[in-house]
């Protein structure tokens, strides 16, 4: 793959973020099944809903720049799939499961925030207009209010027992 200009390379991460968002459909899918504390699973469903719109807004950018929508691998995702896997595996407890998830969330809203920061970003100095930059800064509004929910969940009273059970006095 060559980039010729920094338009290419706009594309490249645009596309990255879609792939990103087609897999976290399913990825919080599972996520929201499988804990065991009822708000984490509301949140993470509800999110999983969210994602869903996220990945029509990108296929939006790209029909905004007359360009076929296309899913390109992201790495960062990838390596947090396969921790998240290897950790499923290999804990038995569901407090501590529940916790490994709600990490899992609030680093992958973390790298959303960023990806979604420099498309942005891109976009401007590529002087688009509201029909690319405003699809990407509704998907970082969603990401930013997502973490907030995660960050609001780790300090609630009904994980703080949790917290306490699962970490040394």
């Amino acid at each position: 793959m060559e980039f010729t200009d920094f338009e290419d390379v706009f594309v490249h991460k645009l596309a990255q973020q879609y792939y990103i968002e087609q897999e976290l459909v399913g990825t919080l899918d599972e996520m929201a099944i499988n804990t065991t504390n009822d708000r984490l699973s509301d949140g993470f469903a509800d999110h999983r809903d969210e994602t869903r719109t996220q990945v029509g807004r990108i296929e939006d950018v790209f029909v905004a720049l007359d360009r076929p929508a296309e899913a390109r691998d992201a790495p960062v995702l990838d390596a947090l799939e396969e921790e998240r896997t290897e950790l499923e595996q290999a804990i038995t407890d569901d407090d501590l499961l529940n916790m490994v998830y709600l990490n899992a969330g609030m680093m992958t809203e973390r790298i959303e925030m960023s990806a979604y920061e420099g498309l942005s970003m891109m976009a401007d100095r590529l002087e688009y207009d509201r029909a690319v930059t405003a699809p990407l800064e509704s998907n970082y509004d969603e990401e930013k209010s997502a973490y907030r929910e995660l960050d609001t969940m780790a300090t609630a009273s009904e994980l703080k027992s949790l917290w306490d059970r699962l970490t040394p006095s």
